[in-house]
């Protein structure tokens, strides 16, 4: 018990490591006529509404899984091998991909990673059970295990995608997808990549996909050149803020302050350390402010006030109506 105990912490991070050497996207640098359909914006804007949402979500579950089925039943070289009409687990990840565009669970890294490593998986665990001669009567262990592997595998590398576990399913389970053997990892690669192709015209006309490539995290080391830069109003260029930074530079959702008092998001709660540290920020920059003034000779400030205390100092952020009826209220009286 003490084991799983000390397990609770462990966490195996590979974008840590795999982030040091992917590039920087080049998006930026592409026109916006093609930056915009590989999921490009330079301003983050909120989705549509779900009434247009549920008509492009209609319109890509159908171009999309009728695009993968046209491609395997009209190549000569996939029919060869006898697939399904459909792969089943290409619907999941159709309400993925066309429908909850935003999840994490749909983007490009794990529809396509996620589906190969779990198609991988579970062709190999059903290879194995196959050496036992009574197959058929034990296919449902294979499909259980080789699901049961590939959510761990895909928790690990960061490609969870759920349609992907039902791909492991299918290798052990489905009588014409175990007799392809090995072909079934390359067939769902492809079919993984179609989707994603359809993805990128349907969702971008008045939506955004994919949100990012890789991951939402920054990754690489941007060289001077690939930095993207605007005008500054001064004549001269000035970095451009990237996706990450205007994602979460949000109004509302900062922390500001001043010496008189400590303003957070109204849903952000803190502990009693997190209050403490923010108070004591609070209280430096005030006897900053009062040392600077007593400096230029102006008028002091109390500083034996006996605001010391987080709950008189901190107050959640209002909204900009709320604050305007607030100073109107009090430059009324």
């Amino acid at each position: 018990m003490s084991v799983f105990k000390k397990a609770e912490s462990w966490q195996l991070d590979i974008d840590r490591y795999l982030n040091r050497v992917i590039p920087a996207s080049p998006l930026h640098k592409l026109p916006t006529s093609v930056s915009r359909f590989l999921g490009y914006r330079r301003e983050q804007k909120q989705d549509v509404g779900n009434v247009l949402g549920a008509f492009w979500s209609l319109v890509g579950a159908f171009c999309g899984l009728a695009v993968v089925a046209a491609v395997f039943n009209n190549t000569e070289g996939i029919q060869r091998h006898a697939p399904p009409a459909f792969i089943a687990s290409f619907g999941a990840s159709a309400i993925l991909e066309y429908n909850a565009v935003r999840s994490p669970l749909g983007q490009p890294r794990n529809a396509l990673l996620g589906h190969t490593f779990s198609a991988l998986i579970g062709v190999g665990v059903s290879k194995l059970f196959q050496l036992n001669s009574d197959y058929e009567k034990i296919k449902w262990i294979a499909g259980a295990t080789g699901c049961a592997i590939a959510s761990a595998a895909m928790l690990l590398t960061g490609t969870v995608h759920p349609p992907g576990g039902a791909s492991a399913v299918l290798a052990a389970t489905e009588p014409a997808i175990t007799a392809m053997g090995w072909f079934f990892v390359p067939l769902v690669m492809w079919g993984a990549t179609l989707m994603i192709i359809v993805g990128l015209f349907l969702n971008n006309i008045q939506r955004q996909f994919p949100i990012y490539w890789w991951t939402p995290l920054d990754i690489g080391r941007a060289k001077t050149k690939d930095i993207e830069t605007v005008p500054n109003g001064r004549g001269g260029l000035e970095r451009k803020e990237t996706e990450e930074e205007q994602r979460y530079d949000q109004p509302y959702e900062k922390i500001k302050i001043t010496g008189a008092k400590v303003i957070l998001p109204e849903a952000l709660s803190l502990n009693k350390d997190e209050a403490e540290l923010l108070e004591r920020l609070r209280e430096r920059l005030r006897r900053r402010v009062y040392a600077e003034r007593v400096e230029k000779n102006t008028d002091n400030t109390d500083l034996s006030s006996g605001r010391s205390s987080a709950d008189f100092t901190m107050v959640p952020t209002r909204s900009e109506g709320a604050r305007s009826n607030s100073e109107s209220s009090r430059s009324g009286k």
